[in-house]
């Protein structure tokens, strides 16, 4: 862990850092993608510090999780460091195809997350060194990111939770914001059923406990994406106790920050008791 950071500016604790710009090289070309972050109350400069990566559903933007939950005085609770990217319409691929109709940025989604985000952090605030202190967290299209992200970079990520996420793309032919990373179901059945695919890289997830919750009720997505993930997570925790599982199944809830905020402060809870200090 560098001890010299980049960052001159003036970070006061439990207030969000704005507009943070993250640099973005990729093949000759430059670009960057802008996030921000919140530094609990107790925070002091070159102290280390549990991270959570936070991201926003679907064609949102880096201040859903502010607006919508009570993310900030959790983060003062537990001492925990909240960064939360501008992901926009981010399926959080990890690579680019060639029937590929919209891209995010110059580098896939996924791979921003898992290689120039934590880059970033840990060479201008000395955050997120370790994957035993480093957390990702999402909602709907953010929790389906949370856990690709957390799969394909295992070496990264010490605990994961998604909020009413989708897990397989595959029963999701219909999907346009899929359609237009992956291509057509019908002409890229292989590549949907078994590339970016949580379901299918849930072995990845060894190590990593994992958190989920689904409402019954309407939600963002069918609430046997979540449940499905958490069976086969189950029968790899019976094989191994390097797996593990919490599965919160709400009866009542809808589709909404209404329903899923209340859920919150159980996942940081969670966090707080699966990343070392």
């Amino acid at each position: 862990r560098p001890h010299d950071f980049e960052y001159r500016g003036q970070i006061t604790p439990g207030r969000w850092l704005r507009h943070l710009s993250v640099k973005i090289n990729e093949a000759g070309r430059t670009s960057s993608s802008e996030i921000q972050i919140y530094f609990p109350r107790n925070y002091k400069k070159g102290g280390n510090y549990r991270t959570v990566i936070a991201l926003h559903q679907y064609n949102n933007n880096k201040r859903d999780w502010e607006l919508n939950t009570s993310v900030e005085s959790l983060a003062d609770k537990y001492n925990i460091v909240i960064v939360c990217p501008d992901m926009k319409k981010s399926v959080y691929e990890t690579k680019y195809y060639k029937e590929t109709t919209y891209k995010w940025n110059i580098v896939p989604g996924g791979k921003f997350i898992g290689e120039n985000l934590i880059n970033y952090l840990n060479n201008t605030f000395g955050l997120a060194y370790k994957k035993s202190s480093t957390g990702i967290m999402g909602a709907t299209v953010g929790a389906h990111g949370a856990v690709l992200v957390a799969a394909t970079y295992n070496d990264k990520f010490g605990a994961v939770a998604g909020i009413s996420g989708y897990y397989d793309p595959s029963p999701m032919t219909n999907s346009g914001m899929i359609t237009a990373v992956y291509g057509p179901y019908s002409k890229n059945k292989e590549r949907w059923n078994n590339e970016d695919n949580p379901l299918k890289l849930v072995r990845n997830l060894e190590g990593i406990p994992v958190y989920l919750y689904h409402g019954s009720k309407n939600d963002a997505f069918n609430e046997n994406q979540s449940a499905l993930l958490a069976i086969r997570l189950g029968q790899l925790s019976r094989q191994s106790d390097e797996y593990s599982i919490t599965f919160n199944k709400s009866k009542n809830g809808y589709y909404g920050w209404t329903y899923w905020k209340r859920d919150v402060p159980a996942i940081m809870d969670f966090f707080d008791r699966n990343l070392k200090k």
